[in-house]
């Protein structure tokens, strides 16, 4: 049951520019559903997988319930009626995804019905900005090539698997995940550091929104850790991701990923906020 007073709609493609007016009041941490919003724009797919609480003129939060779900900049009363709301249907989301502090709200109301599929939860994962431009580093980072997709799809499998904890290539056999390696490399998203016809370093621009291009998958060959090419090349994929994409460069990461951190932050990028994940 809703409480009194508490309404959830669907996002209408009229609405569209005032739901992302909304998500754009917090660009870094929307980055991922608010490039999803922009993506399905005003087709019929925005009223599917985005709704709002309150009034549609002046949201009170807005929700992504697609293949993540995952609200943007909500009141503590939308993330109630947004609990309440899913919580009273099936489940189609493979994570939950935000805000720490919403998402530990929002998750109250929905723990008792979803909480038996839970996988993982990731409740500290720090959100990361690049600050001033530093030097370069020396790791031969660039854009990969259209060409170079079947070079590329092995290591993003690779990264999917260590990251994510699931396998790409089921349920399709991989053809979706490959198509999305394909797109990412086609818009030049994808970034690679290659020797001898073998990827050693990759990263995406997972998402792009507004001022913000978000950074997911990043991958170093596993008999290339610990020598610092993570670091060097995380150095300049700052500043070509800058030149290429947007001015604001983020990404989160595990907490208990120290080595991550650790190149991280050696290449310039500190925390600004804290995203919790919870996956089925």
């Amino acid at each position: 049951m809703f409480r009194r007073g508490g309404r959830v709609r669907p996002v209408r493609p009229s609405g569209v520019d005032i739901a992302l007016t909304h998500a754009l009041k917090d660009p870094v941490t929307n980055a991922l559903a608010g490039a999803r919003l922009r993506e399905v724009g005003r087709s019929p797919a925005v009223s599917q997988e985005f709704s709002y609480a309150g009034d549609e003129r002046l949201p009170g939060g807005l929700l992504w319930h697609g293949v993540n779900l995952s609200p943007l900049s909500a009141t503590a009363e939308a993330l109630e009626d947004f609990g309440s709301h899913m919580a009273a249907r099936p489940r189609r989301a493979s994570s939950v995804v935000g805000e720490r502090r919403a998402i530990e709200t929002f998750w109250e109301s929905l723990a008792e019905t979803w909480g038996r599929d839970v996988r993982e939860y990731r409740w500290s994962q720090p959100l990361l900005v690049a600050g001033a431009a530093g030097r370069a580093g020396a790791s031969r980072l660039r854009p990969a090539m259209p060409e170079e997709a079947d070079l590329v799809f092995p290591a993003a499998v690779a990264m999917f698997r260590e990251e994510v904890g699931v396998d790409p290539l089921q349920g399709d056999g991989g053809r979706s995940y490959r198509n999305r390696v394909r797109d990412l490399i086609r818009h030049g998203r994808t970034y690679v550091v290659v020797e001898d016809d073998r990827v050693l370093f990759k990263a995406d621009v997972g998402s792009l929104f507004g001022p913000v291009a978000q950074i997911h998958g990043v991958w170093v060959r596993p008999d290339h850790r610990g020598q610092g090419l993570g670091r060097t090349a995380m150095a300049d994929l700052v500043g070509q991701v800058r030149r290429d994409h947007a001015p604001q460069v983020t990404l989160y990461v595990n907490d208990f990923n120290e080595p991550a951190r650790r190149a991280y932050a050696a290449s310039g990028f500190h925390q600004i906020g804290e995203l919790s994940t919870i996956l089925f």
